[in-house]
């Protein structure tokens, strides 16, 4: 089981980029880290607001529907009443499952929330002025709301903690906000060049990937880390080794870490933004070992 995560009303300590107080961006790559880190540091509460309750009704009836038909065609000889005992514990416990509504990090979310990621990721304004970062702050602050936000991203923790695919893949991570605003923005070629250095960083502070590219690997790339996340599994079934693979379910969506770049042409480019543009036009940051300190993303 993974440890909870308690998050404290005290703000994270790190040391302060070099930055023009005013509203003009001097150094797009240091507002970049700025934003980044912000993200990085406050990820659980950004997405707690993405949390929704449900129950996988049709699955667990599916499921159901089978295991039943599967305990009446089982032979009934000695050597199967163990596995007659498992199908039939697995088939209460579906049952159980139906009447418990649990947490997910809903795929889909509000638009009001996306727009919000959005204008701290992309805006011209500054980042304490975002309604992102003035609401965050405003939690971290409520001792009582602070609570409530722990309690449900506690709460998820536990439910994929004890799923054998979920237990070692992140839950909460900087690529997944980021890809709320890209589904928004699927082919505006102007925001996705702008995502795509957030993206950069992130496959840095994920795998240690010091890589040149962003959501997409290039064809030509043959050096990938293997440090990213990893949904197969191999579990152990009637004392036979044997492979799943992870069905997934109709609330969340993980992490793509794999994609190869389409040959879709993007049919926009238009976005209302300075920032995006410059952000878009820029270099990867490089050097990310020694601007980055893996993890705990101090400035050294």
């Amino acid at each position: 089981m993974k440890e909870k995560m308690i998050i404290t009303n005290c703000k994270v300590k790190f040391y302060d980029i070099i930055m023009n107080q005013g509203s003009e961006i001097v150094n797009i790559q240091e507002e970049l880290l700025k934003r980044y880190k912000y993200l990085y540091e406050n990820k659980e509460l950004i997405l707690a607001n993405c949390i929704v309750y449900g129950i996988e009704k049709e699955h667990i009836k599916k499921q159901l529907k089978k295991l039943k038909s599967n305990v009446k065609r089982i032979n009934r000889p000695a050597d199967n009443s163990n596995l007659i005992e498992l199908v039939k514990s697995t088939i209460s416990n579906y049952k159980a499952d139906l009447k418990i509504s649990k947490p997910y990090l809903s795929s889909k979310i509000s638009e009001n929330n996306v727009d919000m990621m959005e204008e701290l990721i992309l805006g011209d304004i500054d980042l304490e002025k975002t309604r992102l970062y003035m609401f965050i702050e405003s939690v971290k602050e409520n001792n009582e709301l602070l609570s409530k936000y722990n309690s449900i991203i506690n709460a998820l923790e536990e439910r994929r903690s004890k799923n054998q695919h979920l237990k070692n893949i992140p839950t909460f991570t900087v690529w997944k906000i980021l890809s709320y605003v890209r589904k928004k923005y699927s082919d505006n070629a102007t925001v996705l060049a702008a995502l795509d250095k957030y993206y950069n960083l992130d496959r840095f502070t994920i795998a240690n990937d010091d890589c040149n590219y962003g959501y997409y690997i290039p064809d030509n790339e043959d050096n990938i880390s293997y440090n990213y996340p990893n949904l197969s599994l191999y579990a152990s079934a009637c004392d036979a080794a044997i492979v799943f693979n992870y069905r997934g379910n109709e609330f969340e969506e993980e992490d793509e870490y794999h994609a190869y770049a389409l040959d879709d042409k993007m049919t926009e480019e238009f976005y209302p933004t300075q920032f995006a543009y410059d952000l878009a036009n820029s270099e990867m940051m490089q050097n990310k070992k020694e601007i980055i300190k893996i993890r705990t993303l101090t400035i050294i």
